[in-house]
C-alpha cells in the first residue's frame, strides 16, 4: 500500500511538473508572463525587450531594453548611472526568474518521468512475482533503491525552487526601489 501511494504521488508529480514545464516553456516562447507582485501589469518579452503594460489602459506601457534603457509609452526616460543600474538589475532579475522557472519545470518533468518509470518497474515486478522466484522483498528493495535516487533529485529541485523564491523577492524589492527612485515611474499609479 505504501508503494502504491508513493507511485501514485510520483505519477501525480509527473503530471503536474509536465504541465508546469509546458506552461513555463509556452509562456517564455509566447513572451507573456504574470507576477503576483505586479498587480494590474501584463508582462511581455519581444525581441528581448521587457514590456510592462497597464491592464486597464493599453496606452500605458513601460519598455526596458537589453541595454537597460527605459521607455514609458514610447518616450525615452533619461537615467543617471544609479537609475540605469536599477533598471538593469530589474531586467536581469526578470530574465533570471524566467530562466530558473523554466529549468525547474524541466527538471520537475524529468523527475516525473523517472517516477513513472519506477511505477512501471513496480508493475513489471508484480508480474515477475507470478512467473519466477522474485518475491515482494525483491520488489521492495528494487523500488526503494530507485526511490532514494529520485528523492535526492526532488530535494535538489526544492533547493532550486528556494533559490528562485529568493530571486523573486529581490525582484519585488527592485520593483519598489526602481519606482521610488525614478520619478517618471513613481508618477504611474499602476506600476
Amino acid at each position: 500500500m505504501k508503494y502504491r501511494i508513493i507511485i501514485s504521488s510520483l505519477i501525480l508529480l509527473f503530471l503536474v511538473s509536465s504541465l508546469f514545464a509546458a506552461k513555463v516553456d509556452k509562456v517564455y516562447k509566447s513572451h507573456h508572463y504574470r507576477f503576483d507582485c505586479l498587480e494590474n501589469i501584463e508582462v511581455d518579452i519581444e525581441d528581448d525587450v521587457l514590456i510592462l503594460t497597464c491592464e486597464y489602459d493599453r496606452d500605458l506601457w513601460i519598455e526596458i531594453t537589453p541595454d537597460h534603457e527605459l521607455y514609458i509609452s514610447g518616450d525615452r526616460i533619461y537615467l543617471n548611472r544609479y537609475q540605469r543600474r536599477l533598471v538593469g538589475d530589474y531586467y536581469d532579475h526578470f530574465m533570471e526568474i524566467i530562466e530558473q522557472a523554466r529549468e525547474i519545470g524541466m527538471e520537475g518533468a524529468k523527475i516525473g518521468v523517472e517516477g513513472a518509470r519506477i511505477g512501471l518497474l513496480a508493475a513489471r515486478g508484480v508480474l515477475k512475482m507470478f512467473v519466477s522466484d522474485y518475491d515482494e522483498s525483491d520488489l521492495k528493495r528494487e523500488i526503494e533503491n530507485e526511490a532514494e535516487e529520485l528523492e535526492i533529485r526532488a530535494e535538489d529541485l526544492e533547493e532550486m525552487a528556494e533559490e528562485l523564491e529568493e530571486v523573486a523577492e529581490e525582484f519585488e524589492d527592485l520593483h519598489f526601489t526602481m519606482k521610488s527612485e525614478i520619478d517618471e515611474l513613481n508618477d504611474l499609479d499602476w506600476f
